[in-house]
């Protein structure tokens, strides 16, 4: 049906229909849904030191009772796409990527793209101010050389200056 472990997805028939849920686990045509179709499993003490105790487990329902989650907040069945030579499953509804792998590469993306724009950006704003400095720097250092020489003028030079 394409409902994989970590989907959202909601019950649409059934005794827990409406209940909502993190897929554990696929298998075949059953899914095990977090908190959907608890069921309780008694464990017997062994020996003398152990106690009986109450577990309780989700237990499998089928695949055919639950649909898919979207980010827009319906349950949808899946389309599918080829985007960049990969096939993605798709919200028949409002056509949001389902697939999380695509979905995070995508955002990794954008945000690298927005922090070379902010880079670009403030080495544009960083570049004059900074090459005014070194100017600056620059002159007042000829400026003191030049003093330094005039003062020494009557004195014989060392070094070639």
């Amino acid at each position: 049906m394409g409902v994989r472990k970590g989907d959202t997805v909601i019950v649409i028939s059934g005794k827990e229909k409406g209940k909502k849920g993190k897929v554990m686990n696929v298998d075949g045509d059953k899914v095990t849904v977090e908190g959907v179709n608890v069921a309780i499993k008694h464990k017997k003490a062994r020996n003398t030191k152990q106690k009986s105790k109450r577990e309780k487990i989700n237990a499998p329902i089928d695949i055919s009772n639950v649909q898919i989650l979207c980010k827009c907040g319906k349950a949808t069945r899946i389309a599918h796409k080829i985007e960049k030579g990969k096939k993605n499953r798709i919200c028949a509804k409002c056509g949001e990527v389902l697939d999380k792998k695509f979905v995070k590469a995508k955002e990794k993306a954008k945000e690298a793209e927005e922090a070379e724009v902010k880079d670009k950006d403030e080495e544009k704003d960083t570049k004059k101010p900074l090459q005014r400095r070194e100017v600056k720097h620059v002159a007042e250092s000829k400026v003191k050389k030049t003093q330094v020489t005039k003062q020494v003028t009557g004195h014989r030079q060392i070094g070639g200056a």
